[in-house]
C-alpha cells in the first residue's frame, strides 16, 4: 500500500528506503523516517504523509476488536474510496473482496496459546490474491482458495470438502445462531460457484489437534433437498445416508466383552445419557474417553469418574 491508491511516491524513493534499511540494519518505516527529511521536498512531503499515516492507523487501532481494525484500516488507507470510484467490474469484485475480509475478521477466533498476534494470526489464514482471477488463462488444474476469496467467482466444478460438523460449521458457531447463520450463508456462497458440477465430501476420520476422531457430516448436507443430491460410494468409503447421525445412535452395536472399551461401544452416563464411544487415550481408571452424547454433544471424561454404563 505504500503507493496504491497513488501517494507520489516514486521507485526512486522506494530504492533509497531499502538502501539505508539494508545499510543501517533497520525496518523500512524507521528508513523511511530517518531519510523523509533529505528528500526533494515533494518525495519528503509524500513520504512523510505515508509515515503518519501508519502511525495514526496504528494509534486508531489500539483499542478496537479485530474487525474494526480491518474495517478501519481498509477505509483509512483509502482502498474503499479508490475501489468505489472505479466503476469497472474488476474493481467491483476487489471491493467485494474487502468487505469479505472484514466479514471473515468477525468470524476470527484466535488460538490465546499462540505465539502469533491476533491480528498476525488473521493475516496468516486471510487470502485476497488473484488465484481466481477470470482474466487469467485457463489451466487445466485445480484452484485452492477460501470461500470468501471465491465470492463473485464461477467454476464449470466445485469442490467443497470438509463438510463436518465442528469444522463446518465451526464449533465455535454452534452455541451462537447469528454465527451459524453466517455459516450457512458462507456455505450457500460454496456451493453456487459451481456452474454444472458441485461436489460435497466430508471425512469419515479425521486427524485434529494431535488425536485421531470420528467425524460427523455437517448439518448442511442435511438441509439440501434430496431431489438435488446423488450420494456416491466409494470402494473403502462409505455414502453420507451411511453416516447420519441419528443412525449411528440407533445401531445396536455389541461390545468385545461386558465393560470393555472399544470404539463404537454405546455407553449410558448419569447426566448426559446414551452416547458412542468415538475415541480414548490410555487405560484403566485413568483412561479418557471422548463420547458423542446424544443430547449433550461430544465431551471427553475420565474412566474412573465417569461411571458408564455399557449398554
Amino acid at each position: 500500500m505504500v503507493n496504491f491508491p497513488t501517494r507520489g511516491i516514486g521507485n526512486a524513493t522506494i530504492e533509497k528506503v531499502r538502501e539505508f534499511a539494508r545499510d543501517n540494519t533497520t525496518t523500512l518505516f524507521q528508513a523511511a523516517i530517518a531519510i523523509s527529511p533529505s528528500l526533494p521536498t515533494r518525495a519528503s512531503n509524500a513520504l512523510i504523509g505515508f509515515t503518519q499515516l501508519i502511525e495514526q492507523m496504528c494509534d486508531d487501532a489500539k483499542h478496537l476488536e479485530l474487525s474494526e481494525k480491518v474495517a478501519h484500516l481498509i477505509k483509512a488507507s483509502g482502498l474503499i474510496e479508490h475501489y468505489s470510484n472505479d466503476k469497472t467490474d474488476k474493481a467491483g469484485s476487489k471491493k467485494a473482496n474487502l468487505e469479505e475480509l472484514i466479514a471473515a475478521a468477525k468470524q476470527y477466533a484466535h488460538d490465546q496459546g499462540s505465539d502469533m498476534s491476533e491480528v498476525v494470526g488473521f493475516i496468516s489464514l486471510a487470502s485476497l490474491d488473484s488465484s481466481g482471477d477470470t482474466n487469467a488463462p485457463i489451466n487445466q488444474n485445480v484452484q485452492l482458495m477460501t470461500i470468501h476469496s471465491a465470492k463473485g467467482l464461477e467454476f464449470p466444478n466445485v469442490f467443497l470438502t470438509g463438510m463436518e460438523e465442528d469444522l463446518f460449521p465451526s464449533r465455535q458457531s454452534k452455541d451462537e445462531p447469528h454465527l451459524m447463520d453466517e455459516e450457512r450463508r458462507l456455505c450457500y456462497v460454496g456451493m453456487t460457484r459451481a456452474m454444472n458440477k458441485l461436489s460435497l465430501s466430508f471425512a469419515i476420520k479425521r486427524f485434529l489437534h494431535g488425536q485421531s476422531l470420528y467425524a460427523y457430516p455437517s448439518r448442511f448436507l442435511d438441509e439440501i433437498p434430496s431431489d438435488y443430491t446423488n450420494s456416491v460410494k466409494q470402494k473403502f468409503g462409505a455414502t453420507m445416508q451411511n453416516y447420519q447421525e441419528d443412525d449411528i445412535f440407533n445401531q445396536d452395536i455389541e461390545p468385545e466383552g461386558q465393560g470393555q472399551l472399544s470404539i463404537g461401544v454405546t455407553v449410558k452416563h448419569a447426566k448426559f445419557g446414551f452416547g458412542t464411544v468415538l475415541n480414548f487415550e490410555g487405560d484403566g481408571d485413568s483412561a479418557r474417553i471422548q463420547i458423542k452424547f446424544k443430547q449433550a454433544g461430544t465431551k471427553w471424561l475420565i474412566s474412573s469418574y465417569a461411571n458408564l454404563e455399557y449398554v
